[in-house]
């Protein structure tokens, strides 16, 4: 854990910038899949929106698993994420808000711990 003291931020806008750019930087990270892994959730997310497709149906297939249900379980998952992503942004901007808001570095500090340990 870091050790603030006197001489650890110059200014408190120096801890502000500081801050803020942590709590964007978990965030991201919170909300972070890889770009081809998204390629592939967004398509199976398209065919599932169309009632289906040859990804699902090929998914289905070598899970032995009928393909409505595979149609509904990629419904879900799309949903739970949608709701991750959604308490990311809602507790990054909270956190900006407390951080700006703070009278001191280690107040700060506190938000941006308090914050990453949300995720």
């Amino acid at each position: 854990m870091t050790t603030l003291n006197a001489h650890t931020f110059a200014r408190r806008d120096d801890a502000e910038a500081h801050y803020l750019a942590l709590i964007d930087s978990a965030a991201a990270k919170a909300r972070h899949i890889d770009p081809a892994q998204a390629d592939v959730y967004r398509e199976k997310l398209a065919e599932a929106k169309a009632g289906g497709g040859p990804r699902l149906t090929a998914e289905a297939k070598a899970l032995g698993a009928d393909p409505e249900t595979v149609r509904n379980a990629v419904l879900r998952n799309h949903h739970r994420w949608q709701q991750h992503t959604n308490h990311v942004e809602l507790a990054r901007i909270t956190a900006k808000a407390s951080v700006r808001n703070a009278a001191t570095a280690a107040a700060m500090h506190r938000i941006y711990h308090e914050f990453k340990g949300a995720l």
